[in-house]
This record gives C-alpha cells, structure tokens and sequence, in this order.
C-alpha cells in the first residue's frame, strides 16, 4: 500500500494544476485527464467535465449491491501557487513525511480516493459510490456548483451523505465558517496637492471607516462563541487610493472580509455593512460613498443526527468532531441537501512552502473510508 500511495501521489503531485484566477497557473484540465484515464483504465464508469478554458471536473460511479444509495466521496484538484517552493512539483519523501505542492492540500486525499476505486471495482460495495474530483474549490468553487447544478440532479440515485476529504488531521470536521466580501469605494474631487481647497480627499474618510471595522471586531469578540468554531471574526484585506504624490486623490476603495459563524442572520450582517457606509459619510468633506457585497458562502454545520456523521464515527472512534476554520466545498454539499463531513489526512503547510502530508495518515483515511464503506 506505501509504495502504491507514493507512486500514484507522484504522478498527481507532478501534474501543475495551480488554479488559475489565483496565480495564473494553467488550470486542472491535465489532472482532470489523468484521473480521467486512470479511473476508466480500471474499469470505472467516468466522465470528465468542461467547466471552463483549462477547467475540468472528473465524476466516477461505482454501481453497488443496494442501489436505493449512494455515498459521495469529494477532493479537489486545483492547487495554489508555488512562489518561494525549490521542486514544488517532484514528490520528495523524508520518512513519513510525503512534500510537494498539493500533497496534503489536497492530491494526496485524491489519490486515496483513486486507490478506493480500485479495490470496490473488485469488491463490489453494498451502495452506490460517487467519486467527485472538482476544479476551482481554492478560489470560487466553480466545479462543485457545476457538479451540483449540472450532473448531480441527472442521477437516478442521489446521496444520502457526503465525505470531503480536505486534510483535518484525521479528525471529523462537522462545521466551518463561511465568509462575505464586502467594498466600499470614497469618490473625491483630484486637485493639485498645493491647492486643497479645490479637491475632496477621498482617501481620509476610509479612517473613519477603518475606526468602525476596529469597533465591529471589538463586538464580535464579546458575543457568545461558536463551541467548535469560536467567534466570527473580519480583516481589512486591500486598501487602494490615489494616483500621485502631489495631487489630491478622487477615489479610494476598501476591501475587506467577514468570517461568519452558522446562525448568523443576513439581516445582521446587512447592518454591519450599513455602519461601515454610515461611518465613512459622516466623515467631514464633500465626498460621496458605495458599499456593496461582492461574494457570499454560508457556513457549514452538519446535523449532529446525521447518517454520514454516526457511521463515520463508528469506523473511526479515535476521532474528535471538530470545526475547521477554512472554508470547503461541504457547504455547497449541505446546501443541496446532502449531509456533508469532512475526513482527511495528518500534515502541514497548506498553501505553504513546506506542504507535507503524512503517508501512515493516507493509509489509515483509506482504511477508514474503506471499513464505512463496506459497513453499509
């Protein structure tokens, strides 16, 4: 099994599929070929998934014994960037311990879903099993909503329950938080910097605003926290203004991010942008204010009496339910009402120069994920 492990994780370790919104890589497509052509040599139903120019998901199915089921298995395929990383894309081995980039975020939960393939290809398993393998999870997770939207609704059998194998260190991930993109842009007056009584500063009013993010984290942290998640928290991502030191600046922008908490109203949240837009018109000067909301994904927490979540525990009693501070994919899986857990490796460095993963965790996810399965 360790010598199939390392093998396999070097060849997807080797292949670039850095996302490319994020750092202008070339996209998955060539993964997703590779899965593709590994999945159907095996003898596995497959199809692969055009999303975009370069973009690609990869679905499998495995017909089993009860076909009123199905479990859905999930890891995706785009990798971050690899600036600072000396061979990111040669699998190097140091004891356990398995480097390269996407090793533990997360090709090396691929390649455990890929030696799962093989052996209930042999072992035909007691319900339908849906190996998803998707584009874009590092940015927008454009390839789970197209698996969503486009393949999933089409299946005669749909999932009672869902495993993301997003590296948790072997624990069982029940919830994370999800986050909002917000903007406000400040619209002055450009005057020559000797002459300020003829320009608006657009870039002053973004101190008042700045003095209302500081008071919005401030409450946050009084607020009862999340048992597993703590407590919602936000930072100023970006700050942009003006275009030359002598002139006074028309336009400023500030971006920032809000990580949310499950029960966190929208209401709520609506009038944390109004005081942002409230605090930055109040500042003294001619100018005027835009706020808008530029991205939302929701929170995740699965039912405490979930199906998925009991026999998960019940093959893996050793682990701890936990909540993960990154957002996943598992939330667009509830929202589509599928229960939805997370399961993956022991390693560090996600997004890291030093990204390892453990090879002795990879063998114990793939046992694991291969007792619940035959549990059925």
């Amino acid at each position: 099994m360790e010598k199939q492990i390392v093998s396999l994780l070097s060849r997807l370790v080797g292949i670039n599929s850095i996302n490319p919104t994020l750092s202008k890589g070339p996209g998955e497509r060539e993964l997703a070929e590779f899965v593709l052509s590994y999945l159907r040599k095996a003898g596995i139903a497959a199809e692969i998934q055009a999303i975009a120019p370069g973009r690609a998901n990869v679905v499998g199915v495995i017909k089993g014994s009860r076909r009123q089921d199905a479990l859905l298995l999930n890891s995706h395929l785009d990798t971050v960037g690899v600036k600072g990383m000396a061979q990111p894309f040669t699998l190097r081995q140091d004891g356990d311990k398995l480097y390269g980039r996407g090793a533990y975020d997360m090709k090396g939960s691929a390649a455990v879903m890929l030696l799962l393939a093989d052996y209930f290809k042999n072992q035909p398993p007691p319900l339908d099993i849906l190996f998803t393998f998707v584009a874009d999870e590092e940015d927008l997770s454009a390839g789970m909503e197209h698996l969503l939207d486009n393949w999933l609704q089409g299946l005669s059998t749909q999932p009672s329950g869902a495993i993301f194998l997003e590296p948790t260190e072997e624990e069982i991930g029940v919830s994370h938080k999800g986050f909002n993109w917000y903007e406000l842009e400040v619209f002055g007056q450009a005057a020559h910097g000797s002459r300020p009584e003829q320009g608006i500063d657009a870039i002053l009013p973004l101190r008042s605003a700045l003095d209302e993010l500081s008071r919005i984290q401030d409450e946050l942290l009084e607020r009862e926290p999340d048992p597993l998640l703590g407590h919602g928290i936000l930072h100023c991502s970006t700050v942009e203004g003006g275009t030359e030191l002598s002139v006074i600046p028309s336009r400023s922008r500030l971006r920032w991010e809000r990580r949310t908490l499950p029960g966190e109203s929208q209401p709520e949240l609506n009038r944390e942008l109004d005081r942002m837009a409230e605090a930055a018109r109040n500042h003294p000067g001619g100018h005027t204010v835009e706020v808008r909301e530029l991205f939302v994904r929701l929170p995740h927490r699965v039912p405490d009496d979930a199906e998925i979540l009991e026999r998960l525990q019940k093959a893996s009693p050793q682990s701890n339910k936990v909540g993960l501070s990154f957002w996943a994919d598992s939330a667009l899986g509830v929202q589509a009402c599928i229960p939805s857990v997370l399961f993956g490796p022991t390693g560090h460095g996600a997004h890291a120069v030093d990204e390892w993963v453990s090879l002795k965790s990879l063998i114990r996810v793939y046992e694991v994920l291969k007792s619940l399965i035959e549990a059925y």
